[in-house]
C-alpha cells in the first residue's frame, strides 16, 4: 500500500468545478467583487458601442484592477497573468484572459471614474459604520514621479529643441515632395494627402513643445516626459515628486486624496478638509495636522469655519535663548481686553500701529513701551529708548492653538495623528507603491485615489472578516 496520495494529473471530471470552489468565502476577492457589483458604473458603460466585437464588462475590468492595487499590484501586464494563474484573479474575470493593453487602455480611459468610484467606496464605508464625524487628519507623503531627471530641461533649451524639430519637419517634407515627384513621373498623380508617420510624430511633438513653452516662466526647468513633475524634498533627498495629499478619519478610513506638485503642504490644507468633508457629506470638529499645514491665514480660515485646530506651528522656541534672555519676546504677556502686552517688569506695551511686510504681506500689530524710559533694565531689554514688539496680528490666535496642544487633552488628541503614518508605511513599504506609473497632475491623482480606494476596501474586508 503506498504511503502518498495518488498524482492525477490526467483526472476528467465529468462536470468542471466551478471558479468560485477554489475562493474561499472570507476571501478579499469576493469583497472587491461585492464593492464594484454594488457600484454605478453607468457613466463607463455608456462609452462602449454595440456595434463591432463585444467588450469585457467594465465592471470585469475594475474588479481585476481593484483587486491588483489591494495586493500590490498594478501592473497590466502582471494582472493579465495572473488571469491565467491565480485562481482570485480567475474568479474576478469571470475565467476571461483580457490582454494588459485593455486592462492598461481601460484605467488610462476612464481616468474621470475613478474619483467617482473613490467618492462611491466611501460611501459604502459611511454605510458600515465607518468614517463617522468628529476628528480629521491630514497630511501629504511624496511618491516618485514617473520621469527622469535628465530630461529637465530650461526655456533656451526647449526653443532649440524646437527649432531642431521643425528643421526636421521641413527637411520630411522636402524628402516627401522629391519622392512624390519621382512616384508621378512612374505612377502618375497620388491623392497627395497623406501624412508619412515620421512627419505626424514630428508635428505632435512640435505641438506638444510649443504648449510646454507657453506655460514656461523664463527661469523655470520643466520635465520633458512629466511637466507636472516638480522637484520636491523627500527622506533627504530631493527628487521629482508628487506630493500625494489625504485625509483620514480615526478610524483609518481615507475620505481625501489628491495629488499636488507643490512642495509646501500649506496651500493645500482648506482644500483637502473640503474634499473629505464632500466625500463624506459631514462636517469635521477637530482638524489634526503637522506643522507643514500651519500657517496664520489656515488657523485664521479654520477658526471662522468653527474648527477646534491641533496644527503646531514651526516656529519652536528655543529654551536655551529663553533662559539666557529673559527679555525675549516669547516672556511678554498678551491681555487681551486691553489689546497691549506686558513685559517681564510689569511695565505695559500700548497698540501703536498695523503694518504690511511688502515681501510676506504678513500684516502685524505694532506694541510700543510707555515706561521704558525710566526703566533701570531698559538697556537688557533693548537697545533703541522704546522696546517694540511686531505681532503678526492673529498671533493670539496661535498661541491659542499652542495653549490647546500643550494641554493633557490636546496631547492625547494629538497623538491620534499618528494613524496616518501607519498608513503611508503600509502603502510605501508593503505594497510598495513608491512610485507613481502615470504622469500629469490628473492622472497621478486618480493613481492615488486607486490607491487610497484599494485601502478602503480592505477597511470593508476587515470589518466583514471580524
Amino acid at each position: 500500500m503506498s504511503k502518498f496520495k495518488p498524482i492525477q494529473d490526467s483526472q476528467l471530471y465529468l462536470l468542471p468545478p466551478s471558479v468560485e470552489d477554489f475562493i474561499p468565502e472570507s476571501h478579499l476577492a469576493r469583497v472587491v467583487s461585492e464593492v464594484v457589483e454594488a457600484m454605478d458604473v453607468s457613466t463607463v458603460e455608456s462609452k462602449y458601442s454595440e456595434m463591432g466585437q463585444k467588450s469585457y464588462h467594465p465592471r470585469i475590468l475594475l474588479k481585476l484592477l481593484f483587486y491588483g492595487y489591494c495586493i500590490g499590484v498594478r501592473s497590466g501586464r502582471k494582472i493579465a497573468s495572473a488571469c491565467e494563474s491565480d485562481t482570485a484573479f480567475m474568479f474576478l474575470a469571470s475565467m476571461y484572459r483580457p490582454d494588459f493593453r485593455t486592462l492598461n487602455d481601460f484605467r488610462k480611459d476612464n481616468i474621470s471614474f475613478v474619483e467617482k468610484a473613490f467618492v462611491q467606496v466611501i460611501q459604502m464605508c459611511r454605510a458600515l459604520g465607518m468614517g463617522q464625524a468628529g476628528t480629521l487628519i491630514i497630511d501629504g507623503t511624496k511618491l516618485r514621479a514617473n520621469a527622469n531627471a535628465n530630461n529637465n530641461k530650461s526655456k533656451a533649451d526647449y526653443e532649440q529643441w524646437l527649432a531642431k524639430t521643425e528643421a526636421e519637419i521641413h527637411h520630411i517634407l522636402q524628402q516627401a515632395a522629391q519622392t512624390d515627384d519621382d512616384e508621378d513621373a512612374i505612377y502618375g498623380e497620388q491623392r497627395g494627402d497623406e501624412l508619412p508617420e515620421e512627419l505626424r510624430s514630428k508635428e505632435k511633438l512640435r505641438k506638444k513643445i510649443h504648449e510646454t513653452l507657453e506655460r514656461m516662466r523664463e527661469d523655470e526647468k520643466v520635465n520633458s516626459t512629466d511637466v507636472d513633475a516638480k522637484y520636491i524634498r523627500s527622506d533627504g533627498k530631493i527628487n521629482l515628486n508628487y506630493n500625494c495629499q489625504t485625509a483620514i478619519t480615526e478610524d483609518g478610513l481615507i475620505t481625501g486624496a489628491y495629488t499636488s506638485n507643490n512642495a509646501s503642504d500649506r496651500p493645500q490644507t482648506i482644500p483637502l478638509i473640503e474634499q473629505a468633508e464632500r466625500n463624506t457629506n459631514q462636517s469635521f470638529d477637530n482638524i489634526l495636522a503637522d506643522s507643514g499645514y500651519a500657517s496664520y491665514d489656515n488657523y485664521e480660515a479654520l477658526e471662522k469655519l468653527n474648527k477646534t485646530i491641533y496644527i503646531p506651528d514651526q516656529e519652536k522656541e528655543n529654551d536655551s535663548r529663553k533662559a539666557t534672555n529673559p527679555y525675549h519676546r516669547s516672556h511678554f504677556t498678551y491681555e487681551e481686553k486691553q489689546n497691549r502686552y506686558l513685559c517681564p517688569e510689569g511695565k505695559p506695551l500700548a497698540f501703536s500701529s498695523r503694518t504690511v511686510n511688502i515681501r510676506s504681506k504678513q500684516k502685524s500689530n505694532v506694541y510700543i513701551g510707555t515706561q521704558c524710559v525710566p526703566c533701570p533694565v531698559k538697556s537688557q531689554c533693548t537697545k533703541g529708548n522704546i522696546r517694540h514688539l511686531h505681532i503678526e496680528f492673529r498671533e493670539p490666535l496661535r498661541q491659542k492653538i499652542r495653549e490647546r496642544l500643550n494641554s493633557e487633552d490636546g496631547k492625547r488628541i494629538y497623538r491620534k495623528r499618528w494613524r496616518i503614518e501607519s498608513i503611508f508605511g503600509n502603502i510605501k513599504h508593503n505594497l510598495n507603491f513608491t512610485k507613481l506609473l502615470l504622469r500629469g497632475i490628473e492622472k497621478t491623482t486618480a493613481e492615488w485615489q486607486l490607491i487610497c480606494l484599494a485601502h478602503n476596501i480592505k477597511k470593508m474586508y476587515q470589518i466583514k472578516a471580524t
